[in-house]
């Protein structure tokens, strides 16, 4: 889809943007005036789980049956695959596009597995977190939400009066 032209256009480097949940993410490649999905991963655990379930039968003098449920490792183990699927596809996206600038929306427990996930070059290429789950919203939003916090942090910067430049300019003596 086309950025409207009051957003940045990311002409010179693409940029990537992370909108993820706890087992969900997409990841939108932002270059030259264009947003586009470039993957999305979702682990649904209600549909994983049937893989750790178990039917326990024993016998002992009368029938007894049982099910059990491994549900609290299940969820650690799914979270774990999810960082290292997100881990995996991050780092290959910044291998094939160049990428110089990551965006990472998502709440602040799954943004914290997510940054643990990667490699300390990765990590300083992510320039801003944003703590919210934003993987049902408008991608364009995304890139209004961070067009419009990098204003807000420019406008707050103090510009050098007359008095300032002087002393900045005055020529040091040793």
């Amino acid at each position: 889809m086309q950025i409207p032209k009051k957003l940045p256009q990311f002409e010179k480097l693409p940029a990537l943007f992370i909108a993820s949940g706890e087992y969900e993410a997409h990841f939108y490649l932002a270059q030259r005036g264009e947003l586009k999905l470039a993957k999305t991963i979702k682990m649904p655990p209600r549909e994983e789980a049937r893989e750790k379930q178990a039917f326990v039968g024993k016998k002992g003098g009368m029938q007894s049956l049982s099910a059990t449920s491994h549900h609290g490792a299940y969820v650690a183990d799914l979270k774990k695959k999810f960082q290292k699927e997100v881990h995996a596809v991050i780092h290959d996206m910044l291998a094939e596009y160049k990428l110089e600038e990551i965006y990472l929306f998502s709440p602040k427990y799954s943004a914290k597995r997510i940054m643990d996930g990667l490699d300390k070059p990765e990590q300083k290429k992510v320039r801003m977190q944003f703590y919210q789950g934003d993987t049902k919203t408008n991608p364009l939003m995304l890139i209004q939400k961070m067009w419009e916090t990098e204003q807000e942090a420019i406008k707050f910067k103090t510009p050098l009066t007359a008095e300032k430049k002087k002393i900045i300019q005055k020529p040091r003596i040793w």
